[in-house]
C-alpha cells in the first residue's frame, strides 16, 4: 500500500515533491514536537509514508482528493512550532503535507489594511513587508521568528500585543482552504457580514483535523514604535495585580501588552526585579497615536498606584521586548538538547484562562496542590499575558525532573491533567486558552464543551467523512 501511494503520489505531483528519506521521515514531525525526549534518543512509534512539499493550491487538492479516496490520513504543517502534539504521527498509513513552500505574498493593500498571503509566508516576513509601509499585522506570538500564517491560522494563534490588537481570530479577513475531498472554497474578505454563522471560524482553530488553509488574508494596523509608553510595577500579591489588570481594561483602556508575573516566574525569567515573597511584578506597553499611548499609559499609572503598586521603572520591558522571543534560537536545537542530558530537567507551560473573579480561584488552587502531588515538579509559577472584557488568562510554567527521560512526556500530561481539572471545576475555566487541543488535550474536549461538544464531532464528521485530516485532534480517534 505504502509503495503503491508513493508511485501514485510521484505521478501526481512530481518525484520532486514527494520525499521518502529516512531520515526526512524521522524528522517529519518536527524539532518541536517531545523536545526534551529527542534529547535521549526519541524516535516516533509510526513514520509516515512520506512527505509531501505542496507548492500550490493544486498540489494541496490532488494530494487530499488521492489521499481521500484511498483513506490515507493527512498531517498538514508549515512552520511546525505546534506544543500540544498536533504532528505527532498515530498510524503508519499517513503522509505529511507540507506547505511552508507556498509563502507568495499576493497582495499588500496599504489602502485598505490587508495583506493576501499563502499559508506558508512567515510572519516575520509579512510583518518585515508591512513594517516598510509603515505597518504591522500587530500579531506577535513568541513563535514569531518560525512560524507561518496557515499554521498560525489553524492553531487559533494568539501574539503577544493581542489586548490592543486581539488574536488572530480577530485579524483573519478571508481566506481560501481545501476540503479533504479536494473541493476549493474561498471565504470572501468582507469588513463585516450578518449573512448567518461565521464560516471562517469552521477553519480558524481546525488544526488541519477538517480541512487545509491556503491562502489567507489579514488586518494591517498603522505602527507607531516610536510612541510606545512603557513601564513595570511591583505589586504586594498576584491577586492585587490581576484586580489592578481588571480596572485597567474594564475602564476602557487597551494597552498592547499586558504582563504580571509571580514571584517564581519573575525570578527564573527576570532575575533582575527582587521581589519579596508573595509580590508580583506587572508591566505594560501602550502604542497607538502619540497622544493615545501617553493618554494610557498616565491612567495605567494612576490605577497601579491606587493599587499600593511601586514604580519599578522601564528596564525589564525593554528587556522583554529584546528578549522575547529568543527561545526561538535555541528549542529544538544541540544546545537545548545538551542542556536537557546536562540537568533531566524540562521547562514547560500550560495556558488557561477563565473570569476575573474565578481566574484567582484557579491560580491559589493550582500553586498550592500541585506541588503536594507531585514530587518531581522543581517550579511552579505563572503570569498573566492576555487580558479581556470579562477575564484574563494564566500561563503557568513548571520545571520537572525526569523519573525516566523518556517518559518526560508521560509526566508532562500528567501535571497538565491535574492542572486543568482545578481550571474546569471552574463555570468560566477555559482549559485551552492559546495552544490548541492536538493529540494531548483532546482528551478534555468535552469537558471544555459540555453539551455542545456533539456540534464538533459533527463538524468532522460532515467536513471529513473518511477521518482522513490529523486523526486524533479536536476529537478522540475513534
Amino acid at each position: 500500500m505504502a509503495n503503491q501511494a508513493i508511485n501514485d503520489l510521484i505521478g501526481l505531483l512530481g518525484a520532486e515533491k514527494v520525499l521518502t528519506d529516512e531520515s526526512v521521515l524521522l524528522n517529519a514531525e518536527g524539532p518541536l514536537t517531545r523536545p526534551f525526549e529527542r534529547a535521549f534518543g526519541y524516535k516516533p512509534k509510526h513514520l509516515p509514508i512520506a512527505v509531501v512539499k505542496a507548492m500550490s493550491t493544486e498540489d494541496v487538492s490532488k494530494t487530499l482528493k488521492y489521499c481521500n479516496d484511498n483513506k490515507i490520513s493527512v498531517i498538514t504543517k508549515t512552520g511546525a512550532t505546534c506544543s500540544e502534539d498536533q504532528l505527532i504521527v498515530i498510524n503508519d498509513n499517513t503522509i505529511f503535507l507540507d506547505c511552508e513552500g507556498m509563502n507568495q505574498l499576493i497582495k499588500l493593500d496599504a489602502y485598505n489594511m490587508m495583506a493576501t498571503v499563502g499559508c506558508g509566508m512567515h510572519l516575520a516576513r509579512l510583518e518585515e513587508l508591512a513594517n516598510e509601509q509603515g505597518l504591522t499585522t500587530g500579531h506577535c506570538p513568541q513563535s514569531q521568528p518560525l512560524a507561518c500564517l496557515g499554521g498560525l491560522t489553524a492553531t487559533r494563534s494568539i501574539g503577544q500585543f493581542s489586548t490592543y490588537y486581539g488574536g488572530i481570530e480577530d485579524l483573519v479577513c478571508g481566506l481560501e482552504a481545501v476540503l479533504p475531498n479536494g473541493e476549493v472554497i474561498r471565504i470572501r474578505n468582507v469588513p463585516r457580514r450578518s449573512a448567518g454563522p461565521d464560516l471562517r471560524h469552521m477553519f480558524i482553530g481546525s488544526e488541519g483535523a477538517l480541512a487545509v488553509i491556503t491562502e489567507l488574508t489579514v488586518k494591517l494596523f498603522t505602527y507607531y514604535p516610536d510612541d510606545f509608553w512603557k513601564g513595570a510595577f511591583v505589586v504586594k500579591s498576584f491577586e492585587e495585580g490581576i484586580d489592578a489588570i481588571r480596572e485597567i481594561i474594564t475602564k476602557g483602556f487597551r494597552p498592547s501588552v499586558v504582563r504580571l508575573y509571580d514571584k517564581p516566574d519573575m525570578d527564573l525569567n527576570y532575575g533582575s526585579v527582587e521581589l519579596a515573597e508573595g509580590e508580583a511584578c506587572m508591566f505594560f506597553v501602550a502604542e497607538g497615536p502619540a497622544d493615545i499611548a501617553r493618554v494610557t499609559g498616565e491612567n495605567i499609572m494612576k490605577i497601579a498606584e491606587a493599587h499600593g503598586a511601586r514604580w519599578a521603572g522601564t528596564q525589564i520591558v525593554d528587556h522583554w521586548l529584546a528578549t522575547r522571543n529568543n527561545i526561538c534560537n535555541t528549542i529544538g536545537g544541540e544546545e537545548d538538547a545538551q542542556k536537557f542530558r546536562e540537568t533531566k530537567t524540562f521547562y514547560a507551560t500550560c495556558e488557561i484562562s477563565a473570569s476575573w473573579s474565578e481566574i484567582k480561584d484557579i491560580y491559589r488552587n493550582v500553586m498550592e496542590k500541585l506541588p503536594q502531588n507531585l514530587e518531581n515538579l522543581v517550579l511552579l509559577g505563572g503570569h498573566v499575558s492576555h487580558s479581556y472584557q470579562t477575564g484574563t488568562n494564566v500561563y503557568f510554567v513548571y520545571q520537572l525532573k525526569a523519573t525516566d527521560p523518556l517518559k518526560m512526556n508521560e509526566d508532562q500530561w500528567e501535571l497538565i491533567d491535574m492542572l486543568c481539572k482545578e481550571v474546569l471545576a471552574q463555570p468560566t475555566g477555559g482549559a485551552m486558552h492559546h495552544h490548541g487541543t492536538g493529540k494531548v488535550r483532546v482528551k478534555l474536549m468535552h469537558e471544555e464543551h459540555g453539551s455542545s461538544y456533539p456540534l464538533m464531532v459533527g463538524l468532522k464528521h460532515m467536513m471529513d467523512p473518511n477521518g482522513i485530516m490529523n486523526p486524533g485532534t479536536l476529537i478522540l480517534q475513534e
